[in-house]
């Protein structure tokens, strides 16, 4: 019991962190080079990891189930926070949620081939596509084409599929360490190549804004260390499809943070979408076990027309 309210509270927590993080990425670029701010993020994310560490009194673990999750974990946070910041400079947070929303669909493709998981039932696909077509309903506004439009998607596009490839090898590795060990493990592996890239792109030390450096510190905080501590306790104490509900989930709270923060304002469109996304949400998660119930509703009916 004490297990499934933490994975409840722990589920919320990844919720509202990654609703936050598409606006505070550009925000954190502002005045910035996107290659400065995410390699600035994940070293300080890394050294209030080592922190922690060190106040717990806890060792890192070395063994080579340890060693392989690290790996994975750290080449995951390089490869998808550095296709994302980049995309962040051609194309709206709105639509980088609304390809993350896509993460359920490609976790189950991985799933089912590496895990064997029987992931494509009919309730699940139908509250996919129902939730998914309310993504796209609600910013379909931001679809404005050009050149960068497609660089942009690209990117993000291979950053989800390659942290849904992540997600579900992490369960499959499945190593007996902590999410803390994960997190300070795979910045370990991460914080290095994003300073080589840094490096690469011509190491500019930029001027930046106060706003800037405030959401780069958040991003530290709640993104890199409470954020993926959160996100690996997931995968270790939950399936993937449960780990692959949360991008589609964040899209609509990161619209209503928008609206509230920059003033923008929801169109009835919009409004219609959140009503898709959720209904899909319900659709995925409740649909199967009403319908199991289906069969003992006609008997109760039955049974109590027939007194």
């Amino acid at each position: 019991m004490k297990l499934k309210s933490n994975i409840y509270c722990v589920f919320l927590l990844v919720v509202a962190v990654w609703s936050t993080t598409p606006l505070a990425i550009q925000w954190s670029t502002l005045g910035s080079s996107f290659s400065f701010s995410v390699a600035s993020r994940m070293l300080i994310g890394l050294i209030i990891c080592a922190l922690i560490l060190r106040l717990k009194q806890q060792k890192l673990s070395l063994h080579k189930q340890a060693l392989a999750n690290y790996g994975y974990a750290g080449a995951g946070i390089f490869i998808t926070m550095s296709l994302v910041y980049f995309s962040a400079l051609s194309i709206p947070s709105g639509l980088i949620s609304v390809v993350f929303g896509l993460t359920p669909i490609i976790t189950g493709v991985f799933a089912m081939i590496l895990l064997k998981d029987k992931f494509f039932s009919w309730a699940k696909m139908t509250g996919l596509l129902l939730g998914l077509s309310g993504l796209f309903m609600i910013f379909s506004h931001s679809l404005v084409f050009a050149d960068t439009l497609l660089i942009g998607l690209t990117s993000v596009t291979l950053a989800m599929t390659f942290q849904a490839f992540i997600s579900v090898k992490l369960k499959q590795i499945n190593a007996k360490v902590s999410a803390l060990e994960t997190t300070t493990g795979a910045l370990m592996i991460s914080v290095p190549l994003f300073i080589i890239s840094w490096l690469i792109l011509g190491a500019e030390i930029p001027d930046t804004s106060l706003k800037a450096a405030l959401s780069i510190g958040y991003l530290a905080l709640f993104g890199s260390v409470i954020g993926f501590m959160s996100y690996y306790y997931l995968i270790k104490n939950t399936s993937v499809r449960v780990v692959g509900i949360v991008p589609l989930i964040t899209p609509i709270f990161a619209l209503i943070l928008g609206s509230s923060l920059n003033h923008e304002q929801l169109s009835i469109t919009q409004i219609s979408g959140i009503s898709l996304v959720l209904f899909g949400l319900a659709v995925y998660e409740y649909a199967e076990k009403f319908f199991k119930k289906i069969p003992l509703i006609k008997r109760y009916l039955m049974a109590l027309f027939s007194t």
